[in-house]
């Protein structure tokens, strides 16, 4: 997975239609990224699945037929992953400190789904806020906030 977002991004530099690609691109590391932590527990529970979804339509405005498809992909490339360190600094490249918050609170989104935060989950959401440099006073209010909606939608 994490190749196929590095090739995405090598084809940026020689493209001329950068800000479509850039956006594009920004969806994949979104949903690679949360496919991650949907899949981390080596369980796609159905709750999870249906939270990525529904984050990415919602986040990117994308129809239910176009979420579900980047979900698809994301999770057909999960095993190609070599590097989260690659994947982070994409998002470092892409992304400003709003946008990082927004990130890691809809990982946080997805783990609760299932209503159980597996230790694997928690820590590739700790690893992914320390590697994009997000303050950690930023990284637990994400988690409360994540907490606080769950408890909204129930």
């Amino acid at each position: 997975m994490l190749q196929q977002i590095r090739k995405l991004f090598e084809q940026i530099g020689s493209s001329t239609d950068v800000e479509v690609r850039n956006e594009q691109d920004v969806r994949v590391i979104s949903a690679a990224l949360l496919a991650e932590v949907a899949t981390v527990d080596q369980n796609l529970d159905q709750r999870e699945q249906d939270t990525l979804i529904r984050l990415l339509q919602e986040h990117y405005h994308l129809d239910a037929d176009d979420a579900e498809q980047l979900v698809y992909d994301a999770l057909a490339r999960r095993d190609q992953a070599t590097s989260l360190f690659e994947f982070t600094q994409a998002v470092n490249e892409r992304l400003d400190e709003h946008n990082k918050y927004l990130l890691v609170r809809q990982m946080w989104q997805v783990a609760l789904a299932d209503e159980v935060i597996e230790t694997f989950e928690e820590h590739l959401i700790r690893r992914v806020a320390e590697l994009v440099y997000l303050p950690h006073g930023l990284f637990t209010r994400a988690r409360a906030e994540a907490r606080e909606m769950k408890k909204n939608d129930e």
